[in-house]
């Protein structure tokens, strides 16, 4: 190998124009909607020409291969921890279907739950879930998972709910303290959680109330229809029970991860005590060999019932289901390196701060910018530790709080995140709720009515405040 990449921080790369700039992100983003939109190409497959096209010009333009190598690697290496979590819950939901927790859950939740009632109960209770761990993945990968099998025993559209899941979520992962994009988002802009936090229900929660709403009113569609679910459902949970010993010791590792979670262990551990504690519940009380512990790890646990309905509720899991999605997060790096090595968003960044603009030019501006740096580069943690710092003093100079700058960056990254199918949570969402995102989008309605709201308050100035002068006075001469 090469020590190009160890050396290319000593390189200097030329400084590009603004119209080399705007030209690399048009053949970009062009590229990606022609690829994905029109001509159906998969994801990872448009995102690596995109970004090879993006690295051509780049070279073209005298950035040197050394730099490009370099910025590729740091970026598919901090995609490692994520691509490592996404194995792990792969075959945790492998093990967990294999074991009968999953069924064990599903046959709960179809005894308690209507499909009138079930949208609205499933927002909630991811809701509770998220603010209480701190944590979009563990929810989606524990309770969401369980939900999207209810769904299906209860004949209602999968988009429907993943959609609400996602909302509750994604709802309760931005106000609580316990999350580390709350805590992130916070830090960078130097404002006080709890003010972040307060700051963001401007925008998160009338978003969230109308989600509910829809969520309220779908329900009650689903009861009008009178779907036959009655029957349906008697038959599914006496399946389960026939091919599962589903009594309360299998809802074990769920338990056992989400108290791990609580007490902010790291992930990956939690998540491989999950994975022990359901191969052990599958040898004791399944009876499971530990080839078909395995085989459920590496391939997912294969149903045949002989009832289509159940085998696609309990066919799922396996670390191969996320090979497609761990491609994804790796060609999200290809396409966010060329940016990187050019400069683009520091350009961008640098052309706002001349232009001396007012507080609706810097906000909006800052919501702009972030939402594209969040679409290229695919991860929140990127994005707040760049952007956050740099955008800071800009907008305190220009008359308003910073809160107002993290609540923008929390609503253009933590709650588009699931949006983006090639961004690190998009992907994940997608890959464990088994519902691509063209299907859930429009069902998510957090995710992009939060933008909405976002954007009205910048646009009318209401609920912003207005930063003190000696504030303004004292960054001002911290950035000097």
């Amino acid at each position: 190998m090469s020590d190009s990449s160890t050396t290319a921080e000593t390189i200097v790369s030329p400084s590009l124009s603004g119209f080399r700039h705007l030209m690399l992100l048009c053949i970009a983003i062009g590229t990606l909607l022609v690829s994905i939109m029109l001509l159906g190409i998969p994801t990872a497959v448009s995102l690596i020409v995109a970004g090879s096209l993006a690295m051509g010009l780049c070279l073209l333009w005298g950035i040197p291969w050394a730099r490009l190598e370099a910025d590729l690697l740091k970026g598919i290496q901090a995609m490692l921890v994520p691509i490592l979590i996404l194995i792990c819950v792969g075959m945790m939901v492998g093990v967990w279907m294999l074991s009968g927790t999953i069924p064990a859950m599903v046959t709960l939740g179809l005894e308690l739950l209507t499909p009138a009632l079930f949208l609205v109960v499933a927002c909630l209770s991811c809701s509770m879930m998220s603010i209480m761990a701190g944590t979009s993945w563990g929810t989606l990968s524990t309770i969401g998972v369980a939900l999207m099998g209810v769904a299906i025993g209860l004949d209602i559209p999968p988009a429907w709910a993943a959609g609400a899941i996602i909302t509750g979520t994604f709802f309760g992962d931005k106000l609580s303290p316990l999350s580390d994009t709350t805590v992130m988002a916070a830090a960078v802009c130097e404002v006080n959680i709890v003010s972040h936090i307060r700051h963001m229900l401007y925008s998160t929660l009338p978003a969230y109330l109308i989600a509910l709403g829809v969520y309220a009113w779908l329900g009650s569609s689903i009861s009008v229809a009178e779907i036959g679910t009655a029957e349906q459902t008697s038959e599914i949970i006496s399946t389960l029970h026939t091919l599962f010993n589903t009594n309360l010791i299998t809802l074990i590792p769920p338990l056992v991860v989400f108290g791990c979670i609580l007490l902010k262990k790291p992930v990956l551990p939690s998540f491989a005590i999950g994975i022990a504690s359901g191969a052990c519940i599958a040898l004791l009380l399944q009876h499971a060999s530990l080839s078909e512990i395995g085989q459920a790890m590496n391939g997912g646990y294969a149903a045949n019932t002989g009832i289509e309905m159940i085998d696609d509720m309990l066919s799922r899991g396996g670390l191969q289901s996320m090979m497609s999605t761990v491609a994804v997060l790796i060609a999200a790096s290809v396409l966010g390196t060329p940016f990187k090595s050019a400069g683009t968003l520091d350009a961008a960044i640098t052309m706002l701060n001349k232009r001396q603009a007012g507080r609706r030019q810097v906000l909006g501006g800052s919501m702009g910018l972030h939402s594209l740096a969040f679409l290229l580069t695919g991860s929140y943690y990127v994005t707040f530790s760049l952007l956050g710092p740099l955008l800071r003093p800009l907008v305190a100079n220009s008359g308003t709080p910073t809160k107002n700058l993290s609540r923008i960056m929390e609503d253009t990254g933590t709650t588009l995140s699931p949006l983006v199918p090639w961004g690190v949570t998009g992907a994940f969402t997608a890959a464990t709720l088994g519902v691509s995102t063209a299907d859930f989008f429009i069902y998510a309605i957090l995710c992009y009515a939060t933008i909405l709201f976002s954007l009205f308050y910048v646009l009318t100035g209401i609920g912003l405040g207005h930063q003190h002068a000696t504030q303004r006075l004292s960054t001002s001469q911290s950035t000097r």
